[in-house]
């Protein structure tokens, strides 16, 4: 199953200090990722935590939390990332990456989909998956945004992720201008 290998290689903490460090431009970000739901036959879920890095890191309060749905895909190389968001107050949710059965309080029903912000990643050449969001299709309104686009790299030992958001005529309005944001993996 193409959806297990790429929850594998997904899995585990990640930052992108050095990145941020060779270039202001990027600001240092740590991301967790931890599989949740192991039971389940319906692909591997997974929950995801990115923070902005804080002088003190019990001060860092995530910026975005989502669970993940990693599913086969519609060929035998690809696999199929269904975005959700978390009820009521994801705050509540802070550092569940760390516990030793992260999200056992709820249930996917109580998700909320991401409706057309869904990741398609095919296996290369190389081993790595790479894809991305469909074009124009992930809604999104943060500083005037109309929709938002997602572009991901994933091997075992980097995540590289270039998101950006754009206005109702293709102005890019938020996110990296110059490229991906690459996160080293620190650890699983």
């Amino acid at each position: 199953m193409n959806c297990r290998e790429a929850g594998t290689a997904m899995a585990g903490n990640y930052s992108n200090q050095a990145q941020a460090t060779a270039d202001a431009s990027f600001k240092s970000i740590v991301m967790h990722i931890r599989p949740i739901w192991v039971d389940r036959i319906d692909g591997l879920w997974v929950y995801v935590e990115q923070s902005l890095v804080a002088d003190d890191p019990k001060e860092e309060k995530p910026y975005r939390q989502r669970v993940y749905q990693i599913v086969d895909g519609n060929d035998a190389d690809s696999v199929e990332c269904k975005i959700y968001e978390l009820p009521g107050d994801p705050l509540q949710f802070t550092g569940a990456w760390n516990k030793a059965q992260p999200l056992k309080s709820i249930v996917p029903d109580l998700l909320i989909p991401r409706a057309g912000c869904n990741v398609v990643l095919r296996k290369g050449a190389e081993g790595a998956w790479i894809g991305g969001t469909t074009p124009s299709q992930c809604g999104a309104s943060e500083n005037g945004a109309a929709y938002s686009t997602s572009d991901v790299t994933l091997t075992l030992r980097e995540l590289r992720s270039w998101d950006r958001s754009y206005n109702a005529v293709g102005v890019q309005v938020w996110g990296s201008t110059t490229g991906p944001y690459i996160f080293v993996k620190t650890s699983r």
